[in-house]
């Protein structure tokens, strides 16, 4: 392999290589300026090593530089031209200030990112390449990792290096190669087999990388084997054990991302990102089905989830306290009832609600005026508010009684 290095000032196209960002085994990648234009913004020049020029090679980096032309997207590094000089491909590409996610995570030093750091890169980078994928035809990136997750200079990631991407005419699985980055690879790519789903598996162990501050396997210098067997066989540690901040719902839709088998994975990268940031009203419809269900810590979990999204919904907070008062933590149930009561003081339902927690906390006193609250508001809306009223009235005299 020549020295990259030796690049540096000469003129590819019509542009003057400045600097090395980085050279691998295929090519290297440099720093330009335009040669006549000085205002123009810096570009990155990605020339094929010289002595990769056969035909098959040559044809394989062109290929790379038609397939970007053609997927025109925010989060696809763009591709500005292509050429050859002295019979060595080179392209210029839009040039990525920010450096590599592989620089952001080493940077971190084995600590997870901020969640909503971490959220945004995989949105902008699932959305590339479901644009990829939805493409026609259809484009298998087969090489995700960080390396290949750059920055732009506003912080937008932006996703690069087709050079082994496949076309696929559906989105079925297809025998190729078994090209890849082992840290990285689905199972079945392992076997050659290729389909949108193992870059969704590529994104899920990213995903693991970013909440958990490790990958999912330790594969540094395992052979082919090795890596295959772990992908294949053995199942990661759960990403809350590095991070217990770590939501369930984030945790379960990446190891979903990851399963073996690819059939177990979500129906497309869209889904998967669907389910790594779901809205409030997924969140509320989702709160809904489990109190059907009777599910209670899953209700829990999903209007905590709402209220953090619109603090201000009180109905939120209201089935927060229903949840809770059916785990029987009165104490958190009229707490949540109480906020629920202050964001809408005129819900006959919440008053309901707290009186029931309150004759579960023998504070009967305080039911019988939560209760009559709720007659007030809504007289004819509750059927058995009377026959509450009645029952909360009973105990009170038991008490009086008593004394």
């Amino acid at each position: 392999m020549i020295d990259a290095n030796n690049y540096i000032g000469q003129q590819f196209g019509s542009y003057i290589i400045t600097d090395l960002i980085n050279s691998g085994g295929f090519g290297s990648v440099f720093k330009a300026r335009h040669a006549y234009f000085e205002d123009d913004p810096i570009v990155a020049i990605k020339i094929l090593h010289s002595h990769l020029t056969s035909p098959g090679e040559r044809e394989r980096f062109i290929k790379e530089a038609q397939l970007l032309r053609k997927l025109k997207h925010p989060h696809i590094l763009a591709i500005l031209d292509v050429g050859f000089q002295n019979y060595v491909p080179f392209m210029i590409l839009e040039h990525a200030a920010g450096g590599s996610l592989q620089d952001r995570i080493e940077k971190q030093a084995d600590l997870p990112l901020p969640i909503d750091e971490a959220i945004k890169i995989l949105k902008q980078i699932g959305e590339a390449l479901n644009y990829a994928h939805q493409h026609q035809p259809h484009i298998v990136h087969r090489d995700l990792k960080p390396k290949n997750i750059l920055f732009n200079t506003n912080g937008d990631a932006l996703l690069a290096d087709f050079g082994i991407a496949v076309i696929l005419e559906t989105t079925g699985t297809q025998l190729f190669g078994n090209a890849g980055t082992a840290l990285y690879k689905a199972p079945e790519q392992f076997k050659g087999l290729v389909s949108p789903k193992i870059d969704q598996y590529a994104l899920g162990c990213i995903a693991y990388e970013l909440v958990a501050g490790r990958r999912p396997y330790d594969l540094e210098g395992a052979d082919a084997i090795v890596a295959e067997y772990q992908h294949a066989k053995v199942n990661p540690d759960a990403p809350t054990k590095y991070n217990p901040l770590l939501l369930p719902h984030t945790e379960r839709a990446i190891l979903k991302a990851m399963a073996k088998d690819r059939n177990n994975r979500h129906s497309d990268i869209a889904t998967f990102l669907a389910a790594l940031q779901k809205t409030a009203s997924q969140w509320f419809k989702e709160g809904e089905a489990y109190y059907n269900l009777k599910q209670y810590e899953m209700v829990l979990e999903a209007y905590e989830q709402v209220t953090r999204l619109e603090p201000e919904n009180s109905v939120a907070y209201n089935n927060k306290a229903a949840a809770l008062y059916h785990l029987k933590q009165y104490e958190a149930a009229f707490d949540a009832c109480e906020q629920a009561i202050f964001l809408n003081p005129y819900s006959a339902r919440s008053y309901y609600l707290k009186s029931f927690i309150l004759c579960d906390m023998e504070k009967y006193k305080e039911a019988l005026e939560a209760i009559e609250q709720a007659i007030f508001l809504k007289p004819h809306y509750f059927s058995d508010a009377s026959d509450k009223k009645k029952q909360v009235l009973r105990f009170l005299e038991k008490q009086v009684d008593m004394q």
